[in-house]
């Protein structure tokens, strides 16, 4: 990644990554793109991958984000569950709990803001 005054670029590859943690449970890999905003708050993006599995998942922020590639089922609290595929892109608000299931190798371009 290389940072300048006006914007930042990022390239991947296979050793770009780093294990994403969901308290002490790996929850795929991440590539970061920006971890704060211009002012030095909090906002994250990046690519996050995933292999088949299931785990709880609390939005820490608004999070928005673009299926790049594979199939995911999210319920939410109130019990409705949304599946998104590749080419879908969806917002969630902040402190919303989930349970995500990917049921086939998952990847997504994500932002995260007002953590």
């Amino acid at each position: 990644m290389s940072k300048d005054t006006a914007y930042i670029k990022s390239s991947l590859d296979t050793n770009s990554f780093e294990p994403f943690m969901i308290g002490d449970k790996q929850a795929g890999e991440v590539h970061w793109l920006t971890t704060e905003n211009s002012s030095g708050a909090p906002a994250y993006s990046g690519i996050w991958r995933c292999e088949p599995m299931t785990f709880d998942y609390e939005f820490p922020g608004d999070e928005v984000f673009h299926v790049i590639e594979g199939d995911l089922s999210i319920k939410v609290t109130d019990g409705e569950t949304v599946n998104v595929t590749a080419g879908d892109i969806i917002s969630f608000a902040k402190g919303i709990k989930s349970t995500w299931t990917i049921n086939r190798t998952f990847r997504k371009f994500f932002a995260i803001s007002n953590c």
